[in-house]
């Protein structure tokens, strides 16, 4: 698989929600909101994202936690003001700060938010390159279109198009030199 797509995981959900069930995955959400603003202990990411993508956030969190990754989703957490303003801006400056890991979620809506491009900016500061990634996720279509900065940062590549049998195995971050590491080994990092 070159880039994860939003088909790709469309297809997972529809395999988890037969495995686990439409309530257990539900649950799941629910839980992760009430754990949001508590970071748990060990390695945690924070992924940059556009509000208007919660529905792959989601997907995206169900499937690293399967791989036993956490990450810290700011719509999921409850100490969050409702209307974005000073307040929420610091708070996601020290969540990022806090977050072991950076990972920019490289979606349509994301590559257009200026809350996205904040956040990498913030990153880029606080995390050293081992600890940031962009993962791209291609459109329904199929169709992706990177920025020139975004070659900044090493990216996450996922090799496996069924993402039901993903392992640590299967993801790889490969920096801006050119070497690739394990997605285990990013997280030790």
């Amino acid at each position: 698989m070159d880039r994860l797509s939003q088909n790709n995981l469309n297809q997972f959900l529809k395999e988890e929600t037969k495995f686990r069930g439409k309530e257990d995955i539900q649950e799941f959400v629910k839980r992760k909101r009430k754990e949001g603003q508590d970071l748990p202990n060990g390695k945690v990411i924070f992924p940059s994202h556009s509000h208007l993508d919660k529905t792959i956030v989601s997907k995206i969190s169900l499937l690293f936690s399967k791989l036993d990754a956490e990450l810290y989703v700011d719509w999921m957490d409850k100490s969050l003001p409702e209307t974005t303003n000073k307040i929420t801006a610091d708070n996601i400056k020290n969540k990022i700060r806090e977050c072991n890991h950076f990972l920019f979620l490289a979606t349509y809506h994301g590559l257009r938010s200026k809350w996205c491009n904040w956040e990498i900016g913030i990153a880029d500061i606080l995390k050293s390159e081992s600890r940031l990634a962009i993962l791209p996720i291609q459109s329904k279509s199929g169709n992706w279109s990177g920025y020139e900065y975004l070659q900044l940062y090493p990216e996450m590549v996922i090799e496996n198009e069924n993402l039901d049998s993903l392992s640590l195995n299967d993801i790889h971050v490969k920096k801006t030199d050119g070497e690739s590491i394990s997605f285990e080994q990013w997280l030790l990092s």
